[in-house]
């Protein structure tokens, strides 16, 4: 038997989970997964719009903060438009939960159609925004501004 190139990684090392990689994943643990907490979020007067979504939040029954997403198939015509809408909203929460205040919240998300055109730091930026008029991230400092000019 033929020893292998070194340098090479064997088949099942490929998508072997580092601690690098884990801190990338969206663990179910993290989402909201039932259609009930769907709708008890939707019934719900905590309704936020921005310029590339929509969100509705409420206390956790977990003890982690969560989130819902959906791209409805009457605006993103297309699966990839789907897939591309969802995939900005949960990599913009991911990178945005450690910041969050206060107890563990769910966070349900509509993509608006616009969301195609933007890239990932521009949707962040605008669940941020959406997300410290709920309440949900501390007020931003004083001393920021988004005018980085010297």
């Amino acid at each position: 038997m033929a020893e292998k190139p070194a340098g090479t990684a064997s088949a099942s090392a490929v998508g072997a989970e580092t601690p690098r990689r884990r801190a990338f994943l969206f663990p179910r643990s993290a989402r909201i997964a039932s259609r009930r907490r769907f709708e008890e979020l939707y019934a719900s007067d905590t309704k936020r719009v921005g310029r590339y979504l929509v969100a509705w939040h409420a206390p956790s029954e977990t003890a982690s903060h969560r989130l819902g997403v959906t791209a409805a198939k009457r605006t993103f015509h297309d699966a990839w438009q789907r897939n591309r809408a969802k995939r900005l909203l949960r990599e913009s929460f991911r990178r945005l939960r450690p910041s969050f205040a206060g107890g563990p919240w769910d966070l349900v998300l509509v993509a608006k159609r616009r969301i195609l055109q933007a890239g990932e730091p521009a949707v962040r930026a605008d669940l941020e925004k959406v997300c410290r008029a709920a309440g949900l991230l501390p007020a931003e400092p004083a001393g920021r501004s988004d005018d980085r000019t010297a």
